[in-house]
């Protein structure tokens, strides 16, 4: 569509001090095309008429300079009457004062003109600068308005109380609002959204005033506008949809697919994949879907939910430290009611499959929908990702909340706003307490803040300052319980376990020994340790001292053996035993990994599969979607790398590598999960530029 004329609608209410510098403004202007300007005065009582009518009467006869009045009803009353009156292809409001500068209005119109969007926002969260504001009160206002509607709708908006609101000019005049103060603004957010239209952003500047000066909003909009957004989520909007499709009709509108559709099918792939995994062992959960370690989380869960201490069985000591009580926590939530595993294990499956959500919004946030299709597609069909998720683990809902966190992270580097990395930091405060290996995750994401172009050094400080309030905070209770109860200060004990898992695989190497046969052996030795010194390594803390510095001894004396064991690719291969085991065609026990970490990837496929090879090719599809998935997210990597995107490059790191490395030499599959959400994103984001570009080739 090419459009010609911009209406631009002023509603005017007691602004003597300041309309006629805007409309001054308004006039000069240089514009990309050609102005309408509708003032509305909306029952003035002050000067505010007379200044007007004196600039008009000085102003040459002006077909385009409309007048209109009308009796004080509210800032939204005016809008509407100015838009009702107006002729403009596009229109966007401006306020009477001189928050806004006009001369930014062309930022707003030009994604409208390229028909890149329908709608615009000028968002004051972008402009790239320090967010200036009159009052915090009215700062944290607009923020919790902004994010009840995120919340609701599950969009990503930085600015919805925004002045420069940019619409199709046909668009507005078709839909407009009930609302007549200044519920008009999340009122028209809610019916575009729910209409389909992506509501685009492009960053402005801000000078506010404060109340004395004549600024007009108060608590009561505030409370106003949540309650509006609630209403108009699920109010009926067919009358609005109707006149959208006669629209459609006379000028050639498409709406763009809706979101949450896309996001919707999605999900379903994903769960439906996980449910068909699930039915074969639904009957016995506890004998299908427990592994090694998964008593160390049932018994305490099964206890808390019978006594409410944690501690691992209702006859022994009063605490329990070996385990960090988040996945604990979740089991005891349905021990509370059953001592069925149905329940939380069909959780578990819905948990994996919502993880594809915040993955969608991540792909989304960098490309665009179809990138955030893809990227939650390549988790939805993960072998991995979906085999895990019935297992009586932490693995699934660890992987779930770093999905949100890395959502959170990215929606910061693409908004510079300081909140949505202090939400991504708390989460990753929660996560462990899940997976206690998160903790030292706050170190590369102080880094990542230092290197962030976008904050001076000032900010920096401030911001890493307030990153370890909210990252540490949450952790000390538990810690403090642990240490009070001679546990050592930290989440859990589970650390001294490292020594039996890295430390044999170590050893093994340098001994070109079974890791299993060297891990027997070491906890026969330190058992017998600790009994011959009672009074050294009476309490857990100083056995878990002892296990960690025997750890730390042996990676002094081989660092370069160690750190090589750590850098293990194998943990990426897909978990195709898990797979066949959860679908009960093939059966664990058969000392696979400790193969694996001893004679390499064929030898321990070879065993595995031994008379049964057949079902890797049957598995061909699961494994080149995570082919596909490597491929991409290593390209996409590289791309950021020789484009010296560092930031990007360094995010990568941070929440791939991060958790591939940090594990060590033990090499599980199912630990590479936390790393699957931004590998995703990263191989959606390359594989649909190619897409794109053999399309635009054709």
């Amino acid at each position: 569509m090419i459009y010609k004329k911009l209406s631009i609608i002023i509603p005017v209410y007691n602004e003597e001090k300041t309309i006629l510098n805007v409309l001054h403004k308004i006039s000069t202007v240089n514009l990309t095309l050609k102005k309408e300007i509708i003032i509305v005065n909306d029952g003035s009582t002050d000067n505010s008429e007379k200044i007007i009518k004196e600039w008009l009467a000085g102003k040459v006869a002006n077909n385009n300079i409309f007048y209109l009045t009308k009796e004080n009803g509210g800032k939204g009353s005016a809008v509407r009457h100015g838009i009702e009156n107006s002729t403009g292809d596009i229109v966007i409001i401006q306020d009477a004062d001189l928050e806004y500068n006009p001369e930014e209005i062309n930022y707003c119109i030009q994604p409208i003109i390229d028909n890149k969007a329908k709608v615009v926002y000028g968002s004051r969260e972008l402009s790239g600068k320090k967010r200036r504001y009159s009052y915090i009160s009215f700062f944290m206002g607009g923020l919790i308005v902004t994010n009840w509607i995120n919340f609701l709708f599950g969009t990503g908006l930085t600015d919805e109380p925004t002045c420069y609101k940019t619409f199709d000019g046909n668009l507005i005049r078709c839909l407009l609002f009930n609302g007549n103060g200044f519920e008009w603004e999340p009122e028209i957010t809610c019916k575009l959204i729910r209409l389909g239209f992506d509501i685009y952003e492009t960053g402005i500047s801000y000078t506010p005033r404060n109340l004395e000066e004549g600024k007009k909003i108060n608590a009561f909009d505030g409370f106003k506008a949540l309650w509006v957004i609630l209403v108009w989520r699920f109010a009926p909007i067919k009358k609005e949809s109707i006149k959208l499709n006669a629209l459609a009709d006379k000028f050639f509108y498409f709406k763009r697919p809706e979101l949450k559709k896309i996001l919707f099918f999605v999900f379903f792939i994903a769960l439906l994949l996980r449910a068909l995994i699930l039915i074969p062992g639904i009957n016995d959960p506890k004998e299908n879907y427990s592994r090694p370690d998964s008593s160390t989380y049932l018994n305490p869960a099964e206890t808390l939910a019978e006594t409410g201490d944690y501690k691992y069985k209702t006859d022994t000591e009063s605490y329990y430290a070996y385990r960090a009580p988040g996945y604990p926590f979740y089991l005891a939530l349905f021990y509370k009611f059953t001592d069925n595993l149905q329940w939380p294990v069909i959780f578990m499956c819905i948990i994996s499959a919502l993880t594809c959500v915040p993955i969608f919004y991540s792909g989304y946030n960098f490309g665009g929908k179809w990138t955030g299709f893809i990227a939650g597609l390549l988790f939805a069909f993960n072998v991995t990702s979906a085999s895990h998720a019935p297992l009586l683990l932490s693995d699934t809902l660890f992987t779930f909340i770093i999905a949100v966190q890395f959502f959170y992270f990215i929606k910061f580097y693409f908004t510079k706003r300081s909140l949505f990395l202090f939400i991504s930091v708390f989460l990753a405060s929660i996560s462990a307490y899940i997976r206690p290996i998160e903790i030292l995750w706050f170190l590369p994401c102080l880094f990542l803040v230092f290197i962030f172009k976008e904050f001076y050094l000032k900010k920096k400080i401030s911001v890493a300052a307030l990153l370890f309030i909210l990252f540490f905070i949450p952790l000390l209770p538990w810690m403090a319980r642990n240490y009070v109860n001679k546990a050592g200060f930290s989440l859990s004990t589970d650390a001294g376990n490292l020594l039996y898992n890295n430390g044999a695989v170590l050893l093994g190497k340098i001994e070109k020994r079974s890791p299993e046969k060297i891990r027997e052996e070491m906890h026969k030795s330190i058992d017998l340790k600790f009994k011959k010194n009672p009074d050294i390594y009476r309490t857990e803390a100083a056995r878990v001292t002892y296990e960690k510095n025997k750890l730390l001894k042996l990676i002094l004396k081989y660092p370069f053996t160690y750190f090589a064991l750590s850098l293990r690719p194998w943990v990426l291969l897909p978990d195709l035993p898990t797979f066949y085991q959860v679908l009960g065609i093939t059966v664990s026990g058969k000392g696979t990994f400790d193969i694996l970490n001893t004679k390499g990837i064929f030898a321990a496929v070879s065993h595995y599969f031994k008379g049964k090879t057949m079902l890797l090719f049957l598995s061909l599809p699961l494994l080149l979607i995570v082919g596909l998935t490597y491929l991409g997210c290593l390209l996409q990597f590289l791309k950021w790398l020789f484009r010296k995107q560092w930031f990007l490059v360094f995010t990568a790191i941070a929440f791939i590598e991060y958790f591939l490395f940090l594990p060590g030499p033990i090499a599980m599959p199912r630990y590479h999960l936390p790393a699957l959400p931004m590998m995703c994103v990263m191989a959606a984001l390359f594989i649909f530029k190619i897409i794109k570009h053999v399309s635009y080739r054709n």
